[in-house]
């Protein structure tokens, strides 16, 4: 259910454009000012706000900031007098997603809101996409810990003596059973070439060096 919350301080103004925005197919709370607005977003819960910028007390331009800050993923529509295209450009450096002009036409408005409502589609998407990826990388994560842990235990474990060495011939692997075959102690096998010295007969080094 679309719902958009139209914000003008003109009573005339805001009946238009809810049989507007209604006819376009969208459900429409209306407020008199920015202050009033603010109070309805809780309650109203809408994907797209449009909002006139010349108003008394908050203008369009302080509202559109205070949305995004609050509600980022509300899209906003400003509604401009003709001619006010600075006001227009600043909407849209604060991330507007459209603005209309004075006096508005039904098919303006309607392919505004149109383009607010692929925005926020858009947005969505792109976000849900990145909380799927982030859940799958979680999900990657535990099972890649999981299979390490397996691992280590399934080594240490193990009936047959295990020890690996890394390219440069320090030990990074000594499993339990190598420390009683060998006599040497995990923290004893740190001594690398030297250890596979004790452990391996001359050809056997060799042949392991050359591995390496």
């Amino acid at each position: 259910s679309w719902k958009v919350l139209l914000v003008d301080d003109e009573p005339d103004v805001r009946q238009i454009i809810s049989m507007v925005v209604e006819d376009a197919g969208y459900q429409v709370a209306a407020a008199c000012s920015g202050l009033e607005a603010l109070e309805q977003l809780g309650s109203v819960n809408p994907q797209i706000l449009v909002t006139d910028i010349r108003m008394p007390l908050m203008d369009g331009l302080t509202l559109l900031e205070t949305v995004k800050r609050e509600n980022p993923d509300i899209e906003v529509i400003v509604v401009t007098a003709f001619g006010d295209m600075e006001l227009a450009i600043k909407a849209l450096q604060l991330d507007a997603s459209d603005f209309i002009t004075k006096p508005i036409s039904a098919s303006s408005l309607k392919i505004a809101l149109e383009r607010a409502r692929s925005r926020y589609l858009s947005r969505k998407e792109i976000k849900d996409y990145a909380a799927f990826l982030k859940a799958e990388n979680a999900r990657n994560t535990q099972e890649l810990t999981r299979i390490h842990t397996f691992q280590k235990k399934l080594i240490e474990n193990s009936l047959r003596g295990i020890m690996v060495n890394d390219a440069e011939g320090r030990v990074v692997i000594f499993n339990r059973m190598m420390e009683e075959l060998s006599g040497y102690t995990r923290d004893q096998a740190t001594a690398g070439m030297e250890l596979l010295k004790e452990l391996f007969a001359p050809e056997e080094l060799t042949r392991i060096q050359e591995a390496l």
